[in-house]
């Protein structure tokens, strides 16, 4: 990336983008096509902290920032420089009060230009006018919203560039064996998750078909990590060990990924990896749901209603064979 920063003009472009990895996959095709649209500015990314060493060696971006906690923050990395544009794609209550509160008095009296900002803000130099924009999926509302500004490529999603950004891969499992990842993360708006026993249920399903469970999750997730152990001790935990890019590459090599409504699913799914993803009423697939080259959503009433046979079943003639 250094190489190309010093190809850059001196336009300058911000991207705002936070929500965790789940919100940042469902971006990827904005940030290419804003990439693609402003092809010599330097482009900056302010984001959530969690993200910020999975973003950085992305090809989108010149510079990945954390998101200011306070207007006056804000205010002061505006300042920094002049900004030929401002992409809002959280378009939230907070990014628009944080436009309010980015303007001069000059500003809002019409004495100074405005910051050139695209969103829903009142006011706002390029907004988002769609009606129905609230009932399209998040990717699908990035893009509309971009078209407002101009920007109609379409480029694929692709995370290629990941390969790049891996230094080494220590993680307690073979690349080269066959196995199945296991992401537990709670997630939806009721944070609706498998429990530990029906996870070990399918782990028992997977080890019986001569493979290997493999638990992942953001954060340590003791009680179902003690759970396999217990019952599935050829299964890998490493729950609250993975980094998104080492799980990019657990991905790729993986059979199958099975998994509730979470980041990592979201993660798995772009990755290429043929993907269940567990769904209850709290989850919208219509607005939010997984996406990739082969992905299955099943839905219930209850989580507790989709049986490890049934996610078994749907990935036997195939993937876990």
């Amino acid at each position: 990336m250094t190489s190309e920063k010093t190809e850059r003009s001196e336009h300058n472009i911000l991207i705002i983008k936070t929500g965790g990895i789940g919100a940042f996959v469902m971006a990827l095709q904005a940030f290419a096509a804003i990439r693609m649209h402003h092809d010599q500015a330097e482009i900056t990314l302010v984001t959530d902290q969690a993200v910020i060493d999975f973003a950085t060696p992305a090809p989108f971006f010149d510079t990945v920032r954390v998101m200011p906690t306070t207007r006056a923050y804000f205010r002061v990395l505006l300042n920094e420089r002049t900004w030929q544009m401002v992409y809002d794609l959280d378009c939230s209550r907070a990014t628009n009060r944080l436009f309010r509160a980015s303007r001069t008095w000059r500003q809002r009296f019409a004495r100074d230009s405005p910051v050139p900002w695209c969103g829903v803000a009142k006011g706002c130099a390029i907004p988002h006018t769609n009606p129905k924009r609230l009932a399209m999926h998040i990717s699908e509302r990035h893009m509309d919203q971009l078209s407002d500004a101009g920007i109609e490529d379409r480029p694929p999603v692709s995370l290629a560039w990941v390969s790049r950004a891996v230094g080494t891969f220590s993680l307690p499992v073979s690349l080269s064996d066959p196995f199945v990842l296991i992401a537990i993360d709670p997630g939806g708006e009721e944070n609706a998750q498998w429990s530990p026993a029906r996870c070990v249920e399918f782990a028992e399903l997977v080890t019986a078909r001569g493979h290997r469970a493999v638990l992942i999750s953001e954060s340590a997730m003791p009680s179902y990590a003690e759970a396999l152990a217990e019952r599935v001790p050829d299964a890998v935990d490493l729950s609250g060990q993975a980094s998104y890019v080492e799980v990019v590459f657990l991905a790729w090599a993986a059979l199958a990924a099975v998994g509730n409504d979470n980041g990592l699913m979201h993660l798995i799914a772009a990755s290429g990896c043929r993907s269940i993803v567990l769904y209850d009423p709290g989850s919208d697939a219509a607005l939010s749901g997984h996406q990739g080259p082969d992905v299955t959503i099943l839905r219930r009433h209850d989580l507790t209603a989709i049986t490890a046979a049934e996610v078994m079943q749907r990935l036997s003639s195939e993937a876990v064979a």
